[in-house]
């Protein structure tokens, strides 16, 4: 049962999806630099949360203390009905959530395919409850993420040829707001390049969520009161956090 379901059935919203979304229709263009920066996200104009307010209410408190609950108000009414209607081509259960297998085989922006070791990321950093299954809220945020790692890919692949550079990493992830060392973007592509001199759109997307599951971890130690006073979320501060994480898969 999907539209109309009854709250807290499954993971899908309240009321559904509604009536007369359209499948297959295009992503869109990739968006200019200042729209990829993750800590400087600015709701849209008819995001589908600004037209059902109530859905932020209903949501579980950890979603809305996630790092990347913004993403979700960057998300057009337009283009929550076509997530919604692939997070339901996806669910083959029809449990309501989707878990790491579904996820494996489902297609994202840009025809990225998930490994099993970045699949296993993206539970580790949009699972909030730790339960092992993505509800649709936490999906949508996935799908947004993926999504902006497609485009600043798209933007930073100058010529055209489907690869980055290894030295266009590093800025490229700065752009996203991740300012890390030039030394840690050259062993993050030896260590997801799988062998290959360029980096790819899914060596891309394996950096971009190692980058991101590290925010999801700097999150619990140092913006958590049971570790101590919080403070205020410092890119730069992160950037040397990510460094040294990094450092121990070398």
């Amino acid at each position: 049962m999907y539209p109309g379901m009854m709250p807290g059935m499954g993971g899908y919203p309240m009321g559904g999806m509604p009536m007369g979304a359209p499948m297959g229709a295009p992503m869109g263009m990739p968006m200019g630099p200042q729209s990829f920066n993750l800590w400087a996200l600015q709701p849209i104009q008819g995001s589908w949360m600004s037209m059902n307010a109530q859905c932020i209410y209903q949501m579980p408190q950890a979603i809305r203390n996630t790092w990347w609950f913004p993403l979700l108000n960057t998300i057009s009414m337009d283009q929550y009905q076509r997530v919604y209607m692939w997070f339901m081509g996806v669910d083959r259960d029809r449990s309501g959530t989707l878990e790491i297998n579904e996820l494996m085989q489902g297609q994202f922006p840009g025809g990225i395919r998930l490994s099993p070791r970045t699949a296993l990321r993206m539970m580790r950093i949009f699972d909030t409850d730790f339960n092992g299954h993505i509800s649709f809220y936490e999906f949508m945020a996935m799908y947004k993420f993926l999504e902006m790692s497609f485009n600043l890919f798209v933007f930073n692949d100058r010529n055209r040829s489907g690869t980055m550079e290894p030295h266009e990493i590093q800025p490229a992830l700065q752009q996203m707001g991740f300012f890390i060392q030039p030394r840690t973007a050259m062993l993050l592509h030896r260590l997801f390049a799988i062998g290959m001199a360029v980096c790819d759109v899914n060596c891309w997307v394996a950096i971009c969520a190692f980058a991101a599951q590290c925010r999801s971890a700097y999150q619990m130690l140092f913006m958590n009161p049971y570790y101590g006073a919080m403070k205020p979320f410092n890119p730069v501060e992160f950037g040397k956090f990510l460094d040294i994480v990094a450092s121990l898969l070398e």
